[in-house]
């Protein structure tokens, strides 16, 4: 399994590891999961924690898209943790339209991006 999912349920915070391609069968599996947990507690903050990233699916396309556009208030803070080079630039435009807080952390800065999700106050939107 290339995708990993991780609910922290004291902090409002669901985690979210690619270590590869995102397969049609990892979002399926994944994606229910993250709705509940959003239902189930209001707006959550997340993690994203990418490792490698080979892509996705070209079928996840519009399904992630939709996902995203109607959970869009649901996410408090969002930290993306990577050493991919592009990745920083990418969540730091997107985080800038976003109606949540992105911040971006190395790949060291693990721990960081965790303690800073758990200390900060999840607010919706």
């Amino acid at each position: 399994m290339t995708t990993q999912y991780r609910e922290d349920p004291e902090h409002n915070l669901v985690e979210i590891i690619i270590d590869g391609k995102v397969t049609k069968a990892e979002y399926d599996e994944i994606m229910p999961r993250f709705e509940a947990f959003i239902k189930a507690h209001g707006p959550v903050k997340i993690l994203e924690d990418i490792r490698h990233y080979d892509g996705f699916d070209a079928s996840l396309w519009w399904e992630g898209a939709k996902f995203d556009f109607k959970h869009m208030k649901d996410y408090s803070h969002c930290a993306v943790v990577s050493d991919l080079g592009w990745l920083g630039p990418f969540a730091r435009f997107f985080g800038a339209i976003l109606p949540c807080e992105v911040r971006t952390f190395k790949r060291d800065e693990l721990d960081a991006a965790r303690q800073w999700l758990k200390s900060v106050e999840t607010v919706a939107s």
